[in-house]
């Protein structure tokens, strides 16, 4: 009991933060759980270690139908939206509000779902690539009727935020947003 993967802590991760998100572990597997805005488990994510796919997701869970980490949210001046559960975890760690679209495409339901969190502003922190791009610029179409969006551009180098170890980075990244 107790064992964690070495590799989630190469990341980054501290087990509090795995704790407060209800992560367990299966072989050298991440198991995240996928709760709706009520803190109903609705399904789970496995990060698998070394293999592709790299995401698996649990029978019957609806990924369009959920926001990542929205039970966890509070009223905050801005929150920042990412395609996966780490990128979520990883900014939640580092003190930012975040929810996680599970993918690049913003379903409907997750556009009304988001209408709803207590802020004025999100920050889109999409992957650095081109599905990434083509998403932040949907979002930030969708999005700009309800809400003032911004969104950040991950710098060469780095696929998405969580691969960002540097805290001074990401704080520069998300305070040098951009307005739409």
């Amino acid at each position: 009991a107790g064992y964690v993967p070495w590799w989630i802590f190469d990341r980054g991760f501290t087990k509090t933060v795995l704790k407060e998100w209800g992560c367990a572990v299966d072989d050298d597997n991440l198991i995240i759980p996928i709760k709706d805005r009520k803190s109903r488990l609705v399904g789970w994510v496995t990060r698998q270690y070394d293999r592709n796919p790299k995401y698996l997701y649990s029978k019957g869970l609806k990924k369009s139908q959920v926001l990542f980490g929205e039970h966890k949210i509070k009223p905050s001046p801005f929150i920042c939206i990412t395609e996966g559960t780490l990128d979520t975890m990883w900014l939640d760690q580092h003190g930012y509000s975040s929810v996680a679209i599970l993918g690049v495409s913003l379903s409907r339901s997750q556009q009304e779902a988001l209408i709803k969190l207590p802020t004025d502003e999100l920050v889109l922190c999409l992957d650095n690539d081109e599905a990434g791009q083509i998403g932040t610029n949907r979002a930030m179409t969708c999005l700009s009727k309800s809400f003032v969006v911004s969104y950040v551009q991950i710098p060469n180098g780095y696929k998405d935020v969580q691969d960002i170890k540097d805290e001074k980075i990401i704080k520069e990244l998300i305070n040098s947003r951009t307005f739409w």
